[in-house]
């Protein structure tokens, strides 16, 4: 192990740090399981970590990293057999865009990502910072401009202040972020936003605002995520979109923005549940996700923007991917 000096990307706090660790995870993984991981990840330690901590955290989560994409690939077969993906085509969307966003873990004192104020920092114009997730703090999308005013972007993740790692949270659902669901910078700067724009009011892709898009896409990444993890959350659908109008609206939205992905079929797979969706367990939720997983390739290059595209941007990117 080889920590060295650096400094926190997102605040300039002294930290050390360890910059490949895909190479260390990979070693310790079984069936060539580094595949599945966030090409770049780089572990941040504050300095009153001691490097016994850091060896016996790094072990730990070779464990969990282990059942988590064994998790993954179960699922991953399970879209094969229900005739939604072929082999090839689920096996890209979750090894191909490994590269699209770094992963920044930090080891801080207490935990947190070591941001002093509430204020989040304008990612339009600040030459670094970080936005946490409103309902996470302790996960959130970091930036750091190079001298070309060129931002370099990172999911970055901690445990929770005053806590030990949750390692289904903070490791395995934020892994998987990293790797195939990416979280665009613009999302976090908009939460305000987003939390007020429901997709159930719109009445038809004309009236799609920025607002409107930014939610339809951190859908997207959540529901990629809970339906190649399993995960279930305690609301009305059992998934990240809380409300089943909403759920509909944005699958109806969605197949009216891109019909060629299959949202029909996610459609009629909704109101054959009308109500709660088993994330673990039914079929609802591979037919659910499946046309999302199909669309966000598409979308990869949004994710180091600080604002969202707007429709004819959105749109034509999908058009492009599966019409080019």
């Amino acid at each position: 192990m080889n920590l060295k000096k650096a400094l926190l990307p997102w605040t300039g706090a002294p930290v050390r740090t360890i910059e490949n660790l895909h190479a260390y995870l990979s070693e310790g993984l079984s069936n060539g399981g580094g595949a599945y991981l966030p090409r770049s990840i780089t572990l941040f330690v504050d300095p009153e970590i001691g490097e016994t901590t850091v060896e016996v955290f790094l072990r730990e989560m070779v464990h969990e990293l282990e059942s988590e994409l064994q998790r993954r690939i179960h699922r991953r077969n399970i879209f094969v057999e229900l005739g939604l993906f072929h082999p090839h085509e689920i096996e890209a969307f979750l090894t191909e865009r490994t590269g699209a966003q770094r992963w920044a873990i930090y080891y801080s004192r207490s935990g947190g990502l070591g941001v002093v104020s509430d204020r989040a920092a304008d990612a339009s114009h600040a030459q670094r910072g970080i936005i946490p997730c409103s309902s996470m703090r302790n996960h959130g999308v970091a930036w750091a401009r190079n001298g070309a005013g060129f931002p370099q972007v990172w999911l970055a993740t901690s445990r929770k202040e005053g806590q030990d790692w949750d390692w289904d949270s903070d490791i395995g659902h934020e892994s998987a972020h990293a790797a195939f669901a990416q979280v665009p910078l613009f999302l976090q700067s908009l939460t305000e936003d987003i939390n007020t724009a429901p997709l159930s009011a719109v009445g038809g892709v004309q009236n799609v605002s920025a607002a409107h898009l930014a939610r339809i896409l951190y859908f997207y990444s959540e529901l990629a995520v809970v339906a190649i993890r399993g995960e279930v959350r305690a609301t009305q659908t059992g998934l990240p979109v809380a409300e089943w109008c909403e759920l509909n609206a944005l699958l109806e939205l969605s197949d009216e923005l891109v019909p060629e992905a299959g949202f029909r079929r996610a459609l009629a797979a909704l109101t054959r549940v009308n109500g709660f969706i088993d994330a673990t367990d039914s079929h609802e939720i591979y037919e659910i996700a499946s046309p999302i997983v199909r669309t966000i390739p598409f979308l990869t290059h949004f994710i180091n923007a600080s604002a969202p595209p707007d429709i004819l941007t959105f749109r034509a990117a999908l058009g492009s991917g599966y019409c080019g």
